[in-house]
Order: C-alpha cells, then sequence, then structure tokens
C-alpha cells in the first residue's frame, strides 16, 4: 500500500475497500470499470500544513487503481489531472502534451466538469510502489 505512517488497523481499513472494487481512474471512453479490478489503493492524505515541520491531516483519500495505473503512476510516460473535489481525471501522455509535465499526479481543487470554478493546484509526488509490488496484481504480467 502507498501509506505514510499508518497503523495496521489503518492498512487493513484501505485493504477492505479494494476487495471486490475496480479501479476508480479513467480508462477512457466506452470502457466497464469491472474490466479494470483494483491491485492496491492510492493513498493521499489530506490536511494542512500548520508549520514547517508539523501537518494536520484531516482525512485520507483512498482510490483504488487496477495494475494498468499503477505502473502509470510510477513511470515517466503519463501525468493524472485529479480534481479532490468531483473525483475527475484525466490521463496526459507527457511525450504528447505541449506543456512538459514533471509531476505524476496534479491536483485540483476544481475543475471544469464540477462547476468550472477553480480552486487551486497541488503538486505531491509521492514514492509508488511498482505493480509488481503488489500482492494482488494478476501473476501473468509479473
Amino acid at each position: 500500500m502507498v501509506t505514510s505512517n499508518y497503523t495496521d488497523a489503518d492498512e487493513a481499513a484501505i485493504a477492505a475497500t479494494i476487495v471486490d472494487a475496480s479501479c476508480e481512474l479513467n480508462h477512457g471512453p466506452a470502457t466497464v470499470a469491472s474490466d479494470y479490478p483494483a491491485v492496491d489503493a492510492f493513498v493521499i492524505p489530506i490536511g494542512r500544513q500548520l508549520s514547517e515541520m508539523e501537518y494536520e491531516e484531516v482525512r485520507k483519500l483512498v482510490i483504488p487503481v487496477c495494475k494498468d495505473c499503477a505502473e502509470s503512476l510510477s513511470g515517466d510516460e503519463w501525468t493524472l489531472i485529479y480534481c479532490l473535489k468531483c473525483s475527475g481525471n484525466h490521463w496526459i501522455n507527457r511525450a504528447l502534451a505541449r506543456l512538459k509535465y514533471r509531476h505524476h499526479v496534479l491536483w485540483l481543487s476544481g475543475c471544469p466538469e464540477c462547476g468550472g470554478k477553480f480552486g487551486g493546484l497541488y503538486f505531491a509526488d509521492q514514492a509508488i510502489p511498482a505493480a509488481k509490488d503488489f500482492p494482488n496484481a494478476p501473476s501473468e504480467d509479473l
């Protein structure tokens, strides 16, 4: 799991959320979510910085991901744009993009799909394990 200072109970609760879950990231038009079973979860602490050394976590955003999305999040070919308000998300192929993206994920606070009011852009690259490190990944691709 992609976690940071979580207890065993936290990890068990996160693992329980992905049982029989499908990936919640965008796989393109006319796709069926059940075709992309989740093998792990992308966990993001949501909160605020109190000081340079202190951070207050309000909640955890848990996003079930499939093996392909996990590989894309850990590679250098794709950048994910994810809206924290509506969970809308889009992939950008870095080689084809007009701009040079260096982050794996760009977090938006509001987007055109959820009301058109842009509330901010956040960058946060976490160390994301490679898909081969996921214990529930299908073995034929490992």
